[in-house]
């Protein structure tokens, strides 16, 4: 059973629907990063850079516990794990990575500005509403039809 280190984000979300979708059994541990949570020794200790989502595998690579964090990261070896979500075949392995890449380092940073800025701004910043709404300062999501998500999944299939 894996051990899922998370609290209730959109980066923590991501783990668990993976888990619940490739059908993996685990157990929550919640961090509660408003109480600083990650910062214990015990959390440290699985991931040095204290930050939610983590992950301990006992069973790993070599059947030697793995300990994984990073969203990105997780999401990759749970795929590969189960051989679902990450098409073995070349050119549908890099497109799904590229989407991956594209939430992980574009859309999901901005709307997490976004929503720090609306919800913890003590004022409204004129420059930094436009620029987080733009999503990452005027690119748009016109792609978004093509995502897996939306049906049109490299390979062929969403699995």
């Amino acid at each position: 059973m894996i051990d899922l280190y998370t609290w209730s984000t959109p980066n923590g979300r991501k783990i668990s629907i993976m888990l619940e979708e490739a059908g993996l059994s685990y157990r929550v541990h919640p961090i509660d990063i408003s109480a600083g949570d990650q910062f214990t020794p015990e959390f440290m200790a699985i991931n040095p850079n204290s930050k939610i989502p983590a992950i301990v595998d006992p069973d790993g690579p070599g059947g030697q516990p793995m300990a994984l964090f990073e969203s990105g990261a997780i999401l990759i070896y749970l795929a590969e794990q189960t051989g679902r979500f990450l098409p073995s075949e070349p050119r549908g392995r890099y497109e799904t990575l590229q989407w991956l890449m594209f939430q992980m380092g574009g859309i999901g940073p901005m709307f997490g500005q976004t929503h720090h800025f609306r919800r913890f701004a003590p004022e409204q910043i004129p420059y930094a509403i436009p620029t987080t709404i733009g999503i990452g300062g005027g690119r748009k999501a016109a792609p978004l039809p093509h995502h897996p998500a939306c049906g049109s999944a490299p390979g062929g299939s969403r699995d």
